[in-house]
Order: structure tokens, then sequence, then C-alpha cells
């Protein structure tokens, strides 16, 4: 009884540590819920916390351990990645994204072919472009240096990072969105790993150390108040809005894909890159940055497919009737 629990206890913690993929921006973490089985108990653990908090918090435990170990693990790997690779390692991003955007478009399959959706994914999309191009001309015209900023400490970054760790919060909630995709196109992702890991974190530099803890606790403030005051609102605009909602998410993904490869946060990467490395690389990272965005591309074209399979089974054999034995007509 005793080994059952701990196998069951461990198998959550494995299933937490999918959610964890949700660091890499594409991966949405609601998409990895879904997969694993757990979605309707994240989000009934996370809007019943207040409730009835006891049984949510050892509900949520082993999920939230496993997405911790998993989190820490692939900041590292995609550290040195954006180091080495920035645009392989972004077109394997965008190959994630629309990869898997079959599971958000077959949300809005049902709905009347009219003017008004499309109008409202272009402008979505052109907003989500929009946020990617507006930082890189932060950077040139007015002189606004994320990287700069978060080496000082400046007191707008805490807001900002409490902001966009609420945003991506939410974000994540919706299956299909990626809560660090939007940090990514905030231009946030990179500086916030940057205060953790390599030379100039705050493990390296004593001096960050105060400023380093202000970004962390902003970020997880910002992230537990965006889950716990954003899943039952987004829960009920889903339900009510369902369509439009998911024409908005729709647009903004696809706009997004243009915000990964041209903002702030690529153009410091891309001064940062070792010259020796990527000048005799140069050529190289642009043919595995392709293969990388088409492979990632198939692959969870693939995966989304067959959920999408697999969801439709299961509606349809729970829509079927009952057979009925003779032994129920006693």
């Amino acid at each position: 009884m005793v080994s059952m629990k701990i196998k069951k206890w461990l198998l959550d913690v494995l299933k937490g540590a999918s959610l964890g993929l949700g660091m890499i921006p594409g991966v949405s973490a609601g998409t990895m819920a879904l997969i694993t089985g757990i979605y309707k108990r994240l989000i009934g653990g996370i809007s019943e916390l207040f409730r009835n908090f006891k049984k949510s918090f050892f509900s949520l435990l082993p999920l939230g351990i496993g997405a911790v170990i998993s989190v820490l693990a692939i900041m590292i790997g995609i550290h040195y990645g954006f180091h080495y690779a920035p645009v392989a390692i972004v077109s394997l991003f965008a190959g994630i994204v629309l990869g898997f955007s079959p599971l958000i478009m077959k949300e809005v399959k049902n709905q009347k072919k009219t003017a008004k959706p499309i109008l409202i994914m272009i402008i979505s999309a052109i907003f989500a472009a929009l946020i990617g191009i507006l930082s890189v001309l932060s950077k040139f015209y007015w002189n606004l240096d994320l990287e700069d900023a978060f080496r000082k400490g400046e007191w707008w970054v805490y807001i900002a990072v409490f902001a966009s760790g609420f945003i991506a919060a939410a974000a994540c909630i919706v299956p299909g969105i990626s809560g660090s995709m939007i940090l990514f196109i905030f231009g946030l992702y990179t500086p916030i790993l940057n205060v953790f890991l390599g030379e100039g974190s705050m493990f390296h530099n004593h001096e960050r150390i105060g400023s380093g803890i202000g970004i962390l606790c902003s970020l997880l403030i910002g992230i537990a108040l965006g889950f716990l005051l954003t899943s039952k609102a987004m829960k009920r605009l889903l339900e009510k809005h369902h369509d439009r909602t998911f024409d908005v998410v729709i647009g903004f993904v696809f706009g997004s894909v243009i915000s990964m490869f041209f903002n702030q946060e690529m153009v410091v990467l891309l001064d940062n890159v070792p010259h020796l490395v990527y000048e005799t690389t140069k050529a190289w990272e642009w043919i595995v940055a392709i293969i990388l965005l088409i492979a990632s591309f198939i692959a969870c074209f693939v995966i989304s497919k067959k959920i999408i399979k697999t969801e439709t089974i299961s509606t349809t054999l729970e829509q079927q009737p009952k057979k009925h034995s003779l032994i129920d007509n006693f």
C-alpha cells in the first residue's frame, strides 16, 4: 500500500516535470498538462487553493516539485544554447510554436467563416509582432537597454518582471499558449536567465544579490497572482466567449513567431555571441536552424494531431448512449 502511494507520488513528480517544459518558449504548460492528464487537476487545485487549502496543496505539491526540478535543468540548457547558437535555438522554438498550432486552431473549427474572426486574428497577430519590433526600436531610438537595466537593478525592472510574470501565468492557463514565449517576445527571457546563470549572475557577482532576489520575488509573486486571480476569470471567458478568445489567441501565437526572431533580446544575443565561434559556424548555424525548425514543427504537429484524435475518440465514446443489458431492466 505504501509502495503504491510512493509510486503514484513519483509519477506525479514526473508529470509535474512535464510542466517545466513550459520554460521552453513555444511549449505550453497547459498543453503538457493536457497530454499528461493533469490539466483539470491543476486548474481545480489552483482555483480551490483558498477554499480547501490542505487538499489542494498536497495535490499540487508533487507537480510543483517536478516542475521546479525540470525548470532548473532546462534553464541551464537554454542559457548555453542562447550563448553559442541563438538563431538555431529560436528556430527550434518557432517550430514548436507552429507545430502545436493545430491544438488551438481546432477550438474554432466549428465557428462560422466570416470576416470578423479573421479580422480579430489579424489584429492580434499584428499586436504580437509589434511587441518585438517596438522592443528593438526602444533600444536604438530611446536607449532602453533591458540587459543594462537588469544589471543596474533599475526600479521599473521589478514592475516589468512582475507584470510579465502575471501575464505569462495567465497565458499558461490557455492550452497552446506558452508563458515563457510571452517573456521572450517582451525581451525579458534572457535578462531573467542571466540574473541566475552565467558570469554576470548574482552567484558570481555579489553586488547583484539584492537585485537578483528582488527580480526573483517579483517574478514569483507575479506568476502566483497570475495563476490565482486569472484561473477562474479565464475559465469564464472560455465558457462565455470561447471562439472570440481563441481568435485572439491564434492571431497572437502566429504573430509571436515574428517577434521571436525580431526583438531586442535577439539583437543583444547576436551581438554577444563569441565572434570566433559565430563567424566560423555562421553558415552551419543557419543550416542547423532550418533543420531544427522543420524537425520541431513536424514532431509537434504529429503530437498535436494524435492529441486531437484521442480527444475526438474520447468525446465520441462519451456521447454514445450506454447499452443496457437485460439485468438493467429488472
